[in-house]
């Protein structure tokens, strides 16, 4: 790792704007989750104690993305304000486009898989503070691939909108640029109640909460509509995991795509020639 990667890291984890963003903006929801939007215990409203864990499940898939959302917020604001350090690095020094993106990708991946650890362990604690069950996945490693797919999702869309605001010369536009990835994130949390259908393959970020389910579990999760599917109150279409998986990937390469094509075309680019 190199410096630039470390300095990427460390502004991340130090930085109050990002850890606001990314752990106190998602541990209000989470208390939420537990303690408002939740019975306070198995036998309410006719819950049974594998529901309420199906629905500690459901807290840290959907919570866990939408944390990694919120710290994306603050990764596009940082690629927008690093453009003079990205342009001296390429202009001056050894790393071109491809490994400085392979540079900034490592610093910021490392701090929202923590972010995620974070919110994913305050979950745990909390809910065994309100019910007494400690939920443990029923694979665990399946568990933190996908927050890890979901953090890799994220950073390049939040990389791409801040090369793109760059590009275009939009520095007002940073702004409402960077709401962007979280806005995709509520896209994502609103299956809990709607089902996209076959849309949700196309929607980034949008069958990975399936994976999560399916790794937290152990049974064959739905397309959309979650609680739908964990009340049992309906019944909703099954997702082709292989399918959702396959969308995830091909989402990760045609983003990372574009942000090599955006770097080129405006790596070079200083804060000062944008104005800032």
């Amino acid at each position: 790792m190199s410096r630039y990667a470390y300095y990427k890291l460390k502004d991340m984890i130090t930085n109050v704007e990002a850890l606001a963003w990314g752990i106190g903006f998602i541990e209000f929801w989470v208390i939420m989750w537990i303690f408002v939007f939740s019975p306070s215990s198995p036998q309410e409203a006719g819950w049974g104690e594998a529901v309420v864990k199906g629905n500690i499940a459901m807290a840290y898939s959907f919570l866990g993305i939408l944390s990694m959302s919120s710290a994306a917020v603050g990764l596009t604001a940082g690629i927008y304000r690093s453009s003079f350090a990205r342009r001296f690095i390429t202009k001056f020094g050894r790393l071109g486009p491809a490994s400085l993106i392979a540079e900034d990708f490592a610093g910021s991946i490392a701090s929202i898989v923590l972010f995620a650890g974070v919110i994913f362990f305050s979950v745990e604690a909390l809910s065994y503070a309100r019910w007494g069950t400690l939920v443990v996945p029923e694979n665990p490693v399946g568990v933190l691939a996908d927050l890890v797919l979901a953090g890799i999702i994220l950073y390049w869309i939040a990389y791409d909108i801040a090369m793109a605001l760059i590009v275009a010369r939009r520095v007002r536009g940073v702004s409402g640029g960077s709401m962007l990835s979280l806005i995709v994130g509520f896209i994502v949390y609103a299956q809990l109640w709607v089902s996209f259908g076959k849309a949700a393959y196309a929607v980034p970020l949008a069958p990975v909460p399936a994976l999560l389910m399916y790794h937290s579990l152990g049974t064959y999760p739905p397309i959309g509509a979650y609680l739908l599917w964990l009340t049992g109150a309906g019944k909703v279409e099954a997702i082709d995991l292989r399918l959702a998986a396959l969308s995830s990937i091909l989402w990760v390469a045609a983003l990372a795509l574009i942000a090599v094509v955006l770097t080129r075309k405006g790596g070079a680019v200083s804060v000062e020639e944008l104005g800032m």
